[in-house]
């Protein structure tokens, strides 16, 4: 792949950063959004919700191997509009690890474009 990543169009994605990401990192902030987005107190979202928790005391609502549980059937998120900052800051072709990038690129990205940029590297 080119040395800077083009972006990917994340609708025709079949959520790869929901799936195999890594964990998301939820904070006090967003814990309150996402529950009253969800008509559940502070209280009740944790105990829902907080799938681990840090030694160092951060909440996460995925872990870093699982699905995210609140990716709908239709492979949307379905508290999009409440989402944590950690999802919305993260774009694939920005991220560190470019794994996600790769499979999503794989499948958006045509195989001869794929090959003139593999080429290239």
């Amino acid at each position: 792949m080119s040395e800077e990543p083009r972006p990917l169009d994340c609708l025709r994605c079949p959520s790869f950063c929901c799936k195999i990401a890594g964990y998301v990192e939820v904070s006090d902030y967003d814990i309150r959004r996402l529950a009253k987005f969800l008509g559940l107190s502070k209280r009740e979202f944790e105990e829902k919700h907080i799938v681990e928790r840090t030694r160092r005391g951060k909440k996460h609502i995925k872990s870093e191997l699982a699905a995210c549980q609140f990716l709908d059937s239709r492979r949307r998120c379905s508290v999009y509009p409440a989402r944590p900052t950690d999802c919305r800051g993260y774009y694939c072709w920005e991220a560190k690890d470019p794994a996600v990038y790769r499979a999503a690129a794989f499948l958006q990205v045509p195989i001869r474009v794929q090959q003139k940029e593999d080429s290239k590297a």
